[in-house]
C-alpha cells in the first residue's frame, strides 16, 4: 500500500510544471531504504552441516576463547534438539 502511494506522489511531483531545483538524494535513499527493510528476512537459519560459524559442531568458541557457546546462526537437528531442550523427562510417582 505504501508503495503505490508513494508511486502517485513521485508522479504527481514529476508531472507538476513545478520545478525542483534542490538535490533529490535524501528521499531517494529513504524510499530505498523502506523497500529494502520490508523485503528482508531475517528468519532464515543455515541447516547445522552447513552453518559456516559453527561448522556443524552446533557451539563456537567465545571471543576470548574461555567459553562454549551454543550456535545461533543454525537449526538444531531433529534428534539432537529434544535431549537439549529437556521437554522428554522420565517422571517416577512414589505411592
Amino acid at each position: 500500500m505504501n508503495k503505490v502511494i508513494g508511486l502517485i506522489l513521485m508522479c504527481a511531483v514529476l508531472s507538476s510544471t513545478y520545478e525542483y531545483n534542490g538535490s533529490t538524494t535524501a528521499a531517494v535513499t529513504l524510499s530505498a531504504g523502506i523497500i529494502k527493510s520490508q523485503n528482508t528476512n531475517t528468519d532464515k537459519k543455515y541447516k547445522r552441516k552447513d552453518c559456516p560459524v559453527c561448522k556443524g559442531k552446533g557451539y563456537y568458541i567465545s571471543g576470548d576463547g574461555i567459553k562454549k557457546v551454543d550456535c545461533g546462526y543454525c537449526e538444531p537437528d531433529s534428534s539432537l534438539a529434544l535431549e537439549k531442550s529437556g521437554t522428554c523427562k522420565t517422571i517416577t510417582i512414589k505411592k
